[in-house]
């Protein structure tokens, strides 16, 4: 009877435990979709009352939208790369177009949301971007929770919202369901849960090149399985001698290479994904341009993200010591401070958690480095061990002041950067 009390005790908790998160989660959303109406009637109202946009810029880019005529006032919500996404759900891929170069998940599903709702391709992208992201923030918010305390996690994703690169949750990019499918991962693989994972992993190489070091991500989690269930025999076992090791410690030392084994069965196969998604995206694109390697070929209207970069230290490190302006489609001086940011997070991020020092390569330092710093402050907003170790270093009570000031700082660049977006002018 005494040992029961205990079991109600602990099924309450649960039980409620469980209800709060629900709640909690609840709360968030609703505070979310209301920052989000919010944002959406501050820019409306900016660009009603501050209209500048660079006219001269629309005339000469690649893309536009509309793609005849003159600007429109929905151009303020399709600039730049907006641009492109839109003109490949409408037309599609063809050889030899620039927009060959965009991967094709996002567009394909504006296309697909459009066709069943009947709505026009520029507001289902702009409703996507928003309903992605806002799962993603709910999504961050409840992983930090198992991790962190919940003043920290709270902290850790204001700052998340408020970072300058977090504008584009709101538009036609692909931040959005990059960062969805990157949580879901992070939660599949913390979670063993491996349908989930190879569907994550599937589609992010399909949504943005990056995608593809997927590998890197659960090579990872297989080795740390594969070192957390090796039955390695206690040290004083092992230097006694054979006569005294128990039988089961032989035993285990015996079948460890089954063990191993075992691991890489049941969680090894998931490296194929990534691969899959790949292969998936070389043969939409032969089937849309006859050839397979033509949204490779596209980069060369731009230029700038080169595979070869990645182990070109010396560009990078030249690159990253030569800014030309404090922001621009090359020499950002704020894309370095942003890189410089997810520098100073590493410690934290080390003592937090090693695991996630491989995830802050893959979405930090890749990124970084392929296009040497180029759009930076876009890619690091999907860089989400940094907003966590943000949270953490930032949101105790005694650091509020560093904590007000940062989110300040974070706002007021996002909203400049907003303004330059929707007005034709490089945010990012």
């Amino acid at each position: 009877m005494v040992s029961l009390f205990p079991r109600i005790k602990n099924l309450l908790r649960d039980r409620f435990g469980s209800l709060a998160k629900v709640c909690v989660t609840q709360r968030l959303i609703w505070t979310l979709l209301a920052l989000k109406a919010l944002y959406l009637v501050a820019l409306v109202s900016a660009i009603l009352l501050w209209h500048a946009f660079d006219r001269e810029e629309f005339s000469s880019v690649l893309m536009r939208w509309p793609r005849e005529g003159e600007p429109v006032f929905a151009s303020h919500f399709a600039t730049w790369d907006a641009a492109h996404y839109l003109f490949l759900s409408e037309v599609g891929y063809a050889r030899d177009l620039p927009p060959c170069a965009f991967y094709p998940l996002w567009p394909l599903l504006m296309r697909t949301f459009a066709g069943l709702s009947g709505a026009s391709q520029l507001l289902t992208g702009l409703l996507l971007a928003n309903a992605s992201s806002l799962a993603a923030w709910a999504l961050f918010f409840r992983l930090m929770l198992r991790r962190i305390p919940s003043q920290a996690a709270g902290w850790g994703l204001i700052f998340l919202v408020a970072f300058p690169g977090s504008l584009f949750f709101q538009f036609h990019y692909t931040e959005s369901p990059f960062l969805l499918l990157v949580l879901v991962l992070w939660w599949s693989l913390e979670n063993e849960r491996n349908g989930w994972t190879f569907v994550a992993a599937t589609l992010m190489p399909l949504t943005r090149p990056i995608g593809v070091f997927a590998m890197v991500l659960i090579g990872w989690y297989v080795i740390r399985r594969m070192e957390a269930r090796s039955p390695v025999p206690p040290l004083r076992s092992a230097l006694q001698p054979r006569s005294y090791v128990s039988r089961t410690a032989r035993s285990r030392m015996t079948d460890w290479p089954g063990a191993l084994l075992g691991v890489v069965a049941r969680r090894g196969w998931l490296l194929a994904a990534p691969l899959l998604g790949w292969s998936i995206d070389l043969a939409f694109m032969w089937h849309c341009t006859g050839n397979p390697f033509e949204g490779i070929a596209a980069q060369r209207y731009w230029g700038v993200h080169y595979t070869s970069n990645l182990w070109n230290l010396p560009k990078f490190i030249i690159g990253f010591f030569t800014p030309t302006e404090w922001h621009a489609f090359r020499g950002s001086l704020l894309d370095r401070l942003s890189f410089v940011l997810l520098l100073y997070s590493l410690p934290v991020v080390w003592r937090l958690d090693k695991d996630l020092m491989v995830w802050v390569y893959v979405l930090g330092i890749l990124p970084a480095m392929s296009g040497t710093l180029t759009s930076y402050t876009r890619f690091a907003s999907c860089a989400f061990p940094m907003f966590i170790a943000l949270g953490v270093f930032l949101g105790r009570p005694e650091r509020r002041f560093l904590s007000r000031a940062t989110v300040v700082i974070f706002a007021t660049l996002h909203a400049v950067l907003l303004w330059r977006f929707v007005n034709f002018r490089w945010a990012g």
